[in-house]
């Protein structure tokens, strides 16, 4: 066959849950006949053929022309992953199909997943799969003593008992799967929402939900690749307006986050540390795909991240950064110098204007890390390593936002002293660019150091460490706003009554100040004014239409009660 110079065709081999290049021919025929050849072989999971053409304009078109694929018989044994932290105790059967179990299933049964691609979603929504994860060897038996011992610790229960209580809960699990498969049920075409509304009448709305998962769990299951399921429920959500079909699917799609795909996700990255960068990236809808194998995904994923549409997948990426970060994997690839340079950049990507990402499991994930990078040991490793986060935070004030996170962690249980006491030493300073960056605004220093003294306010330390450390930080704003007369530049007397109240209101409605003396110091100011005779014709003065000016007044007595002023 004539081909042209500007098309070759990759022969392209499925291995380890990826489609891999094994060479390059310029003849179609070459390929095809090459390809056939190594999909003879029984253990031989796919071979393929991709058409590559470089068009006039510059792009590259690809096509696959050739494709050939089976199921390998699984075999070998496999073991399932310990845990060390009992999970949340499913009381009924529904519980076990919810996303915090599924998780559990999906670190527990990693190994066995990994080798047949298989997401919990589809297991549990399939009479087969099940069948088949209980004969292979003894990983269910294993797993359901794990978890029973340590929810039994926990609940100060009978771990025989418990154990009884999950393996009728698979039993019954297996029994749904199997009236399942005999039941009649639709197809899945281009539309969930369809397909929901196609099924047989339910009792309740979870039972429906069930039923249109095993339907879409049987498609996936004849997808033999990770990738593949992503960009099938990628297509099946992005055509989606159904909240109820779009939960569906978010639930199914948040599976395959703990799975091999998330690589393929980001491509190649110079290191862990950057790695948990894209994923956070990913997270807020903002990933850069030009390094992904999956770039049309990370395309649909970006925006439906955005838009807020996959709460569910979302928890369970930026759950997968926090345990890369606290996992005992370098961030950085190939220059061990270069570790503490990597977590830097990932403790500033997991920093928000208001705070640490995820709150808590933020705080424990970076000091977690850090253990492993300071000489200590034990417990004095731990004191070390919090007191390492806390001074690689760009400021005291993202700092006692760490150590109030970090209060609410694992680490209390044993260093919520040696928390306390760094939280009372980072108050040592009098002025405010003692507290917050200098580089900041005078906006952004008030809403950071406001930032730290809530978050002392909510934080689980002593009344009497939290008094100290907030009314320390309320004196700084208070002396900051008399020092920098910012109440007199918001209410200059050139400006009109209206536009100075108005000023003055919607600063204090800003949350740039906690409740305090300089919040009071501002109110005060605002109250002046108030008090003023004849305030209302005044604050109207020079609005003609007496409709706008009712309506002037209306919404300056809204912000009022927004900034406090009561109902």
């Amino acid at each position: 066959m004539a081909v042209k110079r500007n098309t070759t065709f990759d022969v392209q081999v499925f291995r380890d849950g990826r489609w891999m290049t094994e060479t390059t021919r310029e003849d179609e025929d070459a390929a095809i006949s090459l390809a056939t050849s190594i999909a003879s072989d029984v253990k031989c999971e796919g071979a393929r053929v991709i058409r590559s053409w470089l068009r006039a304009d510059g792009k590259t078109v690809d096509r696959e022309v050739f494709c050939r694929t089976r199921v390998v018989k699984e075999d070998g044994s496999v073991r399932i992953a310990q845990v060390d932290a009992a999970p949340d105790k499913c009381e009924k059967l529904e519980d076990y199909f919810s996303l915090s179990a599924r998780a559990v299933l999906n670190r527990v049964f990693r190994a066995y997943l990994e080798k047949l691609f298989l997401t919990p979603t589809e297991i549990l929504h399939n009479a087969r799969e099940i069948k088949r994860l209980q004969d292979k060897d003894t990983l269910v038996p294993s797993a359901v003593d794990r978890i029973a011992f340590l929810q039994a610790r926990e609940a100060e229960q009978d771990a025989k008992a418990r154990k009884d209580e999950i393996f009728k809960a698979i039993e019954q699990i297996a029994a749904k799967g199997r009236k399942a498969d005999s039941a009649t049920l639709p197809k899945l075409k281009d539309s969930f929402s369809a397909l929901l509304k196609a099924l047989p009448a339910t009792d309740t709305e979870w039972e429906r939900g069930y039923l249109a998962l095993t339907v879409l769990s049987r498609e996936l299951i004849g997808i033999r690749t990770f990738a593949g399921k992503l960009e099938r429920l990628c297509k099946l959500v992005a055509g989606e307006e159904d909240a109820a079909a779009i939960s569906l699917l978010d639930g199914a799609m948040a599976d395959l986050f703990a799975s091999s795909v998330v690589q393929e996700i980001l491509g190649w990255q110079p290191g862990l540390g950057q790695a948990i960068c894209s994923m956070i990236d990913l997270a807020d809808g903002a990933m850069v795909a030009e390094k992904s194998e999956t770039a049309e995904a990370v395309d649909t994923l970006n925006r439906l991240f955005g838009e807020s549409k996959l709460p569910d997948s979302r928890a369970c990426l930026i759950d997968r950064a926090h345990r890369q970060l606290a996992s005992p994997s370098p961030l950085y690839r190939t220059k061990p110098e270069q570790e503490k340079e990597a977590f830097q950049k990932v403790l500033l990507r997991l920093l928000t204007p208001n705070g640490l990402y995820s709150g808590p499991d933020t705080a424990e994930a970076l000091t977690t890390r850090f253990t492993r990078m300071v000489q200590q040991g034990g417990s004095s490793g731990r004191r070390a390593a919090i007191d390492g986060v806390f001074r690689a935070m760009p400021d005291r004030a993202y700092g006692i936002i760490y150590l109030c996170e970090l209060a609410r962690s694992e680490f209390a249980k044993d260093h919520a002293d040696d928390m306390a006491e760094i939280l009372r030493q980072a108050i040592g300073g009098r002025h405010i660019v003692d507290l917050v960056q200098r580089a900041l605004s005078a906006k952004d220093r008030m809403v950071r150091a406001t930032n730290a003294h809530l978050a002392v306010q909510a934080s689980p330390y002593p009344p009497e460490t939290r008094k100290r450390v907030t009314e320390h930080i309320d004196k700084m704003l208070e002396d900051y706003l008399v020092e920098e007369q910012i109440i007199e530049k918001l209410d200059h007397p050139d400006s009109s009554l209206r536009d100075r109240a108005v000023r003055l209101v919607q600063f204090c409605a800003a949350g740039v100040l906690p409740e305090g003396k300089s919040l009071t110091r501002a109110r005060q100011r605002i109250l002046a004014l108030l008090r003023q005779p004849n305030f209302d014709a005044h604050f109207v003065d020079g609005i003609s239409d007496p409709i706008k000016a009712q309506k002037a007044l209306r919404d300056f007595h809204h912000l009022l009660v927004k900034a406090g002023f009561g109902g």
